[in-house]
């Protein structure tokens, strides 16, 4: 239980402890994790660990390193947690890793179970991962395409919003003060229009930056596994982020078929310039400001993803926030 916590805390600010000494209750700083022992060693556990037979072929990260990789992914180990044996197969029915003794207990019908050997094998330059990584970098431009898109809606707004201002201050030329207390009631409103519309846009713009982040996260927690997370932890991480692609795909879509991505734009219809000379008899409203929601154009969803063809793994959850 001891190493199990250690595991557990493998983010906490607090110094790594190396395992095998506490065994001996010596407290060691631990220099490197073993993926195989699922152990962190110091730098003398370290010399022994390369010299033995049993694991001299292991292949050890700095902690430091390892310690990089997202929670979900160093809690994924090797052993099976029920029966204390080493992971032989995966099950592809039930989307999880099987021992000898699962296979026995739960997976007695189960036609495709794979050994895990062969699944793991190059599985860091699989066309799984790499399609997982393309496919989240792929939603990254997508977000960057379309917050780049609600933000010049707000500048062309912006741009509107001046020229009718404009024109306003031309007409206040050749009006008295009676087109200046209208001026000001006319203004007002399209002030509340304005900020009505940019909030709007707005929120979808603080929704997608949150998005972003956390594909971001995705894609570095990617990097991180590819560079210091053993075999297995790389293909079970994998994995599991396959429907973070796909959700991500379905929230891009869902911005574009909601309206959000809409493009908002505002127009100000002006009486005759003509009749603005009877102003102080039988005028009493500047203009009428409208608003025109424009359907977005924006493609959300890249074609050919090649996301269908995995299958679920409900056993355990990747989502790192």
């Amino acid at each position: 239980m001891d190493q199990l916590r250690s595991v557990g805390d493998m983010n906490s600010p607090r110094e790594q402890r190396c395992n095998v000494c506490q065994l001996r209750r010596v407290y060691n700083t631990a220099v490197v994790w073993c993926s195989e022992c699922e152990e962190a060693l110091c730098s003398e556990c370290k010399q022994y660990h390369g010299l033995m037979k049993m694991s001299r072929n292991h292949k050890t990260v700095y902690i430091s390193d390892y310690q990089r990789l997202a929670p979900s992914v160093l809690a994924i180990k090797n052993r099976c947690d029920d029966h204390e044996e080493k992971f032989e197969y995966f099950c592809d029915r039930h989307g999880k890793p099987c021992c000898i003794i699962c296979i026995k207990d739960r997976h007695k019908e189960c036609r495709d179970l794979k050994q895990i050997s062969d699944l793991i094998k190059d599985s860091k330059s699989s066309n799984e991962c790499i399609t997982i990584e393309r496919g989240l970098k792929n939603v990254l431009q997508t977000i960057d395409r379309v917050r780049k898109d609600r933000t010049d809606n707000i500048l062309t707004l912006d741009d509107q919003a001046t020229r009718y201002q404009n024109e306003l201050r031309e007409m206040k030329r050749a009006i008295n003060d009676h087109l200046d207390r209208m001026e000001s009631q006319f203004l007002d409103e399209m002030a509340t229009k304005q900020r009505e519309m940019k909030s709007r846009i707005q929120r979808v713009i603080d929704d997608i930056d949150e998005r972003r982040e956390k594909v971001q996260k995705k894609i570095r927690n990617i990097n991180a596994m590819k560079r210091y997370a053993s075999d297995l932890q790389n293909f079970l991480g994998i994995r599991g982020m396959e429907f973070d692609v796909k959700n991500e795909q379905e929230y891009l879509k869902a911005l574009k078929e909601n309206g959000s991505l809409d493009s908002l734009d505002m127009f100000v219809h002006f009486h005759s310039f003509s009749a603005l000379e009877a102003i102080k008899n039988n005028v009493t409203v500047l203009g009428r400001i409208t608003t025109k929601t424009t359907r977005c154009t924006l493609k959300v969803t890249p074609q050919n993803s090649n996301l269908d063809r995995f299958k679920s793994i409900s056993w355990w959850d990747l989502n790192d926030n």
